[in-house]
């Protein structure tokens, strides 16, 4: 059967990869994705799904549905298509959604007997605002018994952990003077930012490790002879989870606050959504390896206990929907040697590196979703190991 899961691929691949070719020549910033999800939806209607446009009150996100019988596992299928702004695809994000589609067709013509119900979410803006948070606040993703994401990577197989990530945008306001005639009647919000970001320094020294602080003048404050009466700042702060996340924020704010106490400035802080920490399912992550040994692909990596929980700095909207429901972010090795984010990871994106990404994790993807939907003791595994990693982070389930 899995076999057949990849001839079925390999028949579709011409399409996927003219999809993320496609994306690729028409990159768009989060939230403003509308030509990647008409021409994602459009191809997903003529291969027969029942497609929803606008879900979770997202002008640019989707959901597609494929239901062979009833009552059976529901396995969910997330893909990305934003992109970069100034660079373009340097995250591999057009590649993302043809892989889902991938393994969804080959599922679909191929398991017959069975009764199961696959599910395509096209999430929109991980790279900013984090869609997900949103499509999870309005009741998405509770339906899936399972969720597959997929990202480009250095080795092919599952991934551990990321972080959790919150950003701030800081804003201080302060009162206009001459610097040399009359410095007396100024308030320098210019001096609160700069004493804010020595703040932000004495706080780095004590974090716990694997956490991080950046920041980033939004806005330039003005000429040198002058008090300047505005400030913006971008302050992003991770951590290896959510809750001890809240925490670091909470000292962040009571930096800046201070840092208005000392120059008699006004400040505002205005919170983003916060990217939780991935929560890592080991039953799905050894049968993602399994298959992709199983499939004879290269690069595959096994991941132990300690490295499914090792973070290494990134950060994704996908933990939030670990939250929800089991998952797995699948990954194939796309730019080994090459930093995300990149000239040179843009380009990567219409080579055969990209044909094979699509091509590795649709069969993954497909493979363990056939291992779900047939074997009972799987899915009663992966169910299991998703409450008790709930229970280590202290949720109530």
């Amino acid at each position: 059967m899995k076999q057949k899961f990849l001839q079925s691929i390999d028949g579709y691949m011409p399409e996927l990869r003219g999809l993320s070719d496609d994306i690729f020549d028409h990159p768009e910033i989060g939230f403003e994705e509308e030509y990647a999800c008409k021409l994602l939806t459009d191809y997903l209607k003529e291969k027969g799904f029942k497609v929803e446009v606008g879900t979770g009150t997202l002008p640019t996100a989707f959901r597609a549905e494929y239901e062979q019988g009833t009552g059976g596992p529901v396995v969910g299928f997330l893909g990305e298509y934003d992109a970069l702004a100034n660079l373009g695809h340097g995250c591999g994000h057009h590649l993302q959604t043809p892989a889902a589609i991938g393994a969804a067709l080959a599922v679909r013509d191929n398991l017959k007997d069975v009764p199961y119900k696959l599910v395509i979410y096209g999430t929109p803006a991980e790279e900013n605002k984090g869609g997900k948070i949103n499509m999870v606040e309005a009741g998405c993703f509770t339906e899936l018994d399972m969720v597959f994401s997929n990202h480009t990577g250095t080795h092919t197989g599952g991934s551990g952990t990321n972080v959790a990530l919150a950003s701030s945008v800081v804003e201080w306001t302060g009162t206009s003077a001459h610097a040399g005639g009359s410095p007396e009647k100024g308030r320098s919000a210019l001096d609160a930012m700069m004493l804010a970001v020595h703040g932000l320094e004495c706080m780095r020294e004590h974090v716990r490790n694997g956490s991080r602080i950046h920041y980033t003048v939004m806005e330039g404050t003005g000429a040198a002879n002058i008090v300047h009466p505005k400030a913006k700042a971008w302050v992003t702060m991770r951590a290896t989870d959510k809750t001890y996340l809240e925490d670091m924020v909470r000292r962040m704010i009571k930096i800046m606050d201070g840092s208005a106490l000392m120059t008699e400035t006004e400040v505002k802080v205005t919170r983003n959504p916060v990217f939780y920490d991935t929560i890592v399912n080991k039953p799905l992550c050894d049968a993602s390896e399994s298959n992709a040994r199983l499939f004879g692909f290269d690069d595959v990596m096994h991941l132990d206990e300690a490295a499914l929980q090792y973070c290494g700095g990134g950060a994704t909207d996908f933990g939030n929907v670990s939250y929800v429901c089991p998952g797995i972010l699948v990954r194939a090795e796309y730019n080994k040697g090459v930093a995300g984010h990149s000239p040179e990871h843009v380009a990567l994106g219409k080579t055969q590196k990209a044909t094979d990404f699509i091509r590795e994790c649709a069969a993954i993807m497909a493979g363990v979703t056939y291992d779900f939907v047939t074997d009972e003791s799987f899915r009663t595994a992966v169910k299991e190991e998703f409450k008790y990693r709930l229970r280590e982070k202290g949720v109530e389930i």
